[in-house]
């Protein structure tokens, strides 16, 4: 049994269940059966002689209500003629059970109302009918409420049977005549409806009045006998017929005196339970055959995913981790398959991840190895820069602010001075040191940084603008650094409108390649600076990777990736924060954070500035 596979066991086990579940119950319904089977064949009789019963009693309402209709329609004062005639017609079309209506008026006679051609089908004639019905029926006991029902006329045909009743009292308030009627036999009851029952219709003296044609010829004379002699009730017995033992049921069709009653052989009975029996065993067989079936697709349903979640496994243990797990079900197993597929992603993601830091861990050791190269190169373009520097502020010395080369000079002695603190934080950073931190005004720093960009952008043909806060920014932090930042911001843009103004050369001939604009205000206690491309934006895909190191799109030779690495490094150090909005095809801005001294934060007030719309993707790093 432990060699057996999960659906093997299922199969094994769901079956059995099933299994002898409904044999307990079959045997159980074949035993109870067996021990009782007499009184369940009574007890089926017993409600189809009832049924029969009603069925009698209301026909035989239907039959008496038609009769009075047909007697009030003959009566109607329409003189003879035409007209009545097809009046009569018509009504015995729409009544072709009658098959002669007569009426017995207070003189004793016989009046005939009405007559169906098809009587002499039944080998009936009006006078022989006639004195039937006055030998036969007891015309004093006749009511309005009790109609008299037996087979008197003689026919030569099929049967038929004869109902009396009294009609009811015209507007004189006289009793009414006693109406006759003929009808077919099977407008009482139809007794050829069961094929298994014998069914019968009996007299209040047990005469049959009804008897299925196939026991016509071993049909008891009467059943005397069989019914009750006083009670008027429903009951069941077992007597002989001509030496046959019989299981019958009897019951009264209401006060009318006759009787419904319904037996089958005793034999045949039982036959036909042993065909019950076997019917059911059958079944049970075949309800285990689809139990079978069904316990396989459950079955299947349960190992199928159970095996793909095997072979995941193997998969995975080789490496494979991009494995699907085809498994859509809601119940446990599916929350199983979903978990697992989650799994393999996070462990495909793991694998690319590490991947990523091994290749970021090679680039950093060829970075620090860079790093030292460039530390040993700074200190011997130090001593070049710092004579270079003394030579600009000689010759601003020798000419005057009104001279022509007095801006060159001190623009060669301010990019001097910022190129050597450069190599000043470079030999610091190679030191691991921190850079010295101080209060300046922000609004400067930009200012600075705008006029050392334009001339650089406007080659490019990208417009420069700017638009500072009027207010001084005064936070602490390094000036050179938070200037290298937007400067390094300032040259993405640039970049990035030259690319996609070479990608729409029309476009860019007409309008230029684009437009930088550098704004500064203050917002909630911090000085705020915004620089805003009309670029092409960045794609989503890339927005979340732009802070990594060593991320670049640009081509080879053309950027290393810790151009906004560095950036968010040195705005990190100011504790402030950096974030980045952009739409395709629109452009993209950059909006750094700084907090202001606690001086000029506490004096600052600054509203809710409104966000340009459109469909953005931002991504927002606190750095705080």
């Amino acid at each position: 049994m432990n060699r057996l596979g999960l659906r093997a066991k299922l199969l094994i086990g769901m079956f059995a269940v099933l299994c002898l579940s409904i044999g307990l119950v079959a045997g159980q319904a074949v035993m109870l059966f067996q021990q009782d089977k007499s009184s369940y064949v009574f007890d089926l009789n017993a409600s189809q002689a009832i049924k029969i019963a009603g069925d009698i009693q209301v026909n035989l309402r239907h039959l008496t209500e038609k009769m009075r209709i047909l007697y009030d329609a003959v009566r109607l004062p329409v003189p003879p003629g035409p007209e009545r005639t097809e009046m009569l017609l018509s009504m015995l079309r729409q009544y072709p059970e009658f098959l002669l209506l007569s009426a017995r008026g207070e003189d004793g006679a016989l009046k005939n109302l009405s007559l169906s051609q098809a009587l002499g089908k039944f080998g009936l004639s009006v006078e022989a009918a006639h004195a039937a019905y006055l030998k036969g029926i007891p015309f004093p006991t006749v009511t309005a409420d009790k109609p008299f029902v037996a087979r008197l006329a003689p026919a030569a045909g099929p049967p038929t049977f004869t109902v009396a009743v009294r009609a009811l009292p015209g507007p004189d308030h006289l009793p009414g005549p006693i109406l006759i009627a003929e009808f077919p036999i099977d407008r009482l009851y139809d007794a050829g409806s069961s094929r298994l029952f014998e069914v019968y219709v009996t007299d209040p003296a047990g005469l049959p009045l009804i008897a299925p044609a196939s026991s016509a010829a071993t049909a008891p004379a009467s059943f005397a006998d069989l019914l009750p002699k006083s009670a008027t009730t429903a009951g069941t017995r077992e007597y002989l017929s001509s030496g046959t033992p019989m299981l019958a049921a009897y019951a009264p069709a209401g006060d009318l005196g006759l009787w419904a009653v319904v037996q089958i052989p005793k034999t045949r009975a039982f036959e036909a339970a042993r065909r019950l029996v076997t019917r059911s065993l059958i079944l049970a067989g075949l309800v285990c055959l689809l139990a079978l079936g069904v316990v396989h697709l459950v079955a299947s349903s349960i190992t199928r995913p159970l095996l793909a979640l095997t072979r995941a496994t193997e998969q995975i243990g080789r490496g494979q981790f991009d494995v699907q797990i085809p498994i859509v079900s809601g119940d446990e197993i599916g929350a199983l398959g979903e978990r697992f597929s989650r799994m393999t992603q996070e462990l495909s993601a793991r694998e690319v991840a590490l991947k990523e830091a091994n290749r970021r861990l090679i680039e950093s050791e060829k970075m620090t190895a860079l790093g030292q190269l460039g530390a040993g190169i700074a200190h011997e373009v130090k001593n070049p820069m710092t004579s270079i520097r003394g030579y600009a502020q000689m010759g601003l010395r020798k000419v005057g602010e009104g001279s022509p080369l007095y801006d060159y000079f001190r623009t060669i002695e301010k990019e001097t001075g910022r190129s050597l603190e450069i190599l000043k934080n470079l030999l610091k950073f190679s030191r691991q040191e921190t850079a010295e931190m101080s209060q300046i005004d922000l609004n400067l720093v930009v200012a600075e940084t705008v006029k050392l960009v334009t001339h650089q952008l406007e080659m490019k043909q990208i417009e420069v603008g700017s638009n500072l806060c009027t207010d001084p920014l005064p936070v602490f932090g390094n000036a050179n650094q938070l200037e290298q930042v937007i400067l390094n911001l300032c040259m993405n843009a640039g970049d990035a409108m030259e690319k996609s103004a070479g990608s729409d050369k029309g476009a860019a001939s007409e309008h230029g390649a684009g437009t930088l604009t550098l704004t500064t205000d203050v917002q909630h206690g911090a000085a705020r600076v915004r620089v805003a491309d009309t670029g092409s934006g960045i794609p989503a895909e890339v927005l979340g990777r732009i802070f990594e190191p060593f991320f670049t799109t640009k081509p080879v030779g053309k950027g290393t990736g810790l151009g906004l690495s560095v950036s968010y490094g040195i705005v990190k150090e100011h504790k402030g924060e950096i974030t980045v909005e952009s739409s395709i095809g629109k452009g993209t801005t950059f909006t750094i954070v700084i907090p202001l001294t606690k001086e000029a934060a506490s004096a600052a007030t600054a509203g809710p500035v409104a966000a340009a719309g459109g469909d953005k993707r931002v991504r927002v790093i606190s750095l705080r």
